[in-house]
């Protein structure tokens, strides 16, 4: 009793280091963002799983569908530690100590662990080469599979990525993300899965990449007067007002939504796709009234609700004093979230499967 007794402290002792690693790790690659790459991703797999060469081969697809899933999420952890590593040697260079190095964004706490020394930057290069190695050797695999197409949209991503972080110099931060996580995220993994293009997909995938530029004109609208004293250039700022960003904001939505009712109008999806409309639209009601009252100075309470979608550690969040902002950031990626898991479910019930074994 005495050795079982040792042997579950030692487990629990495991089990709780395991958690704050977790955790760490998390808030170290900002993980929280995932639903941003993982929404589109379900998008693309459930097209391919309706399409007959997926079952060509049903066990290499189920292999290479969690494959693509695995590579994106370590592809977006790693563009996350990279745009802080970055950031962080940027101000070690220009002689500021680690220990001193402060960022704006206070939200975020950007670079926390590595400024308070949690993860030193040799740790996090490590941790770079393992997730950006993961999506390389993923991605030469699926070049051996499906031939260029693959790097194409690889290459693409990756230059894209590396031009983000000066995106801000040319209105082009918005376009950028939507671009990636919109029409080369959704095309290239369903070219992965299936070796395929699907025309009316990439249309798709034009409302799925505005939908998650939402969430980025949510986060400028509420930084508009910081960006604009520090010069940086968004659509947002490049509207002029915090209302016109909020028009504009609210004219992406629009847009998203009158693809979706082309695509079903036009027959190339079925009716049942209109879901993603009527079942997100309080939502983005819901975003835009509230923004309209941050950029009113509305002095309101914040309480998630079910309808709203998850609001995970909001305890955390109500200690930081930052509800103000990540209420309003939970509510567009929420949006964007359910937006495209409601189009994933109607593409995989719905599309009419012609199976074709070799």
């Amino acid at each position: 009793l005495h050795q079982i007794g040792i042997k579950t402290m030692k487990l629990k002792e495991f089990l709780n280091s395991f958690q704050t690693l977790k955790l760490q790790f998390i808030e170290l690659t900002r993980g929280y963002t995932l639903l941003t790459s993982a929404a589109p991703w379900f998008v693309a797999a459930a097209a391919a799983s309706v399409s007959a060469h997926f079952y060509s081969d049903i066990k290499l697809k189920l292999f290479t569908t969690f494959l693509s899933f695995i590579a994106i999420m370590c592809v977006h952890l790693g563009v996350n530690l990279l745009d802080d590593y970055i950031d962080v040697k940027k101000q070690i260079k220009n002689g500021t100590p680690l220990s001193e190095i402060k960022f704006e964004d206070k939200v975020r706490n950007k670079a926390g662990l590595i400024i308070d020394g949690t993860y030193s930057l040799k740790d996090v290069k490590v941790i770079l080469g393992i997730l950006f190695g993961f999506g390389i050797l993923s991605g030469i695999y699926f070049t051996f599979l499906y031939g260029w197409i693959i790097p194409f949209y690889a290459v693409v991503s990756g230059i894209l990525c590396l031009l983000y972080p000066i995106s801000s110099r040319f209105y082009l931060s918005e376009t950028i993300v939507g671009t990636i996580f919109g029409p080369l995220l959704i095309m290239g993994t369903y070219t992965a899965l299936t070796g395929l293009y699907l025309h009316k997909l990439f249309i798709m995938s034009i409302a799925v990449g505005l939908i998650i530029v939402v969430l980025l004109s949510t986060h400028n609208i509420m930084d508009y007067d910081y960006d604009k004293k520090a010069g940086k250039r968004t659509l947002s700022t490049l509207t002029g007002s915090k209302k016109g960003a909020l028009i504009l904001l609210a004219g992406e939505i629009l847009i998203a939504y009158l693809i979706i009712i082309y695509l079903a109008l036009s027959k190339q999806f079925p009716y049942w796709i209109l879901l993603s409309i009527l079942l997100t639209a309080p939502l983005s009601i819901k975003l835009i009234i509230s923004l309209n009252d941050y950029n009113n100075m509305k002095n309101l309470k914040f309480i998630p609700k079910w309808y709203l979608g998850p609001m995970e550690n909001w305890d955390i969040i109500q200690k930081a004093d930052i509800e103000y902002f990540m209420y309003r950031f939970y509510i567009a990626r929420n949006l964007g979230f359910i937006f495209c898991i409601i189009l994933a479910l109607v593409c995989f019930f719905t599309i009419k499967i012609n199976y074709i074994y070799v």
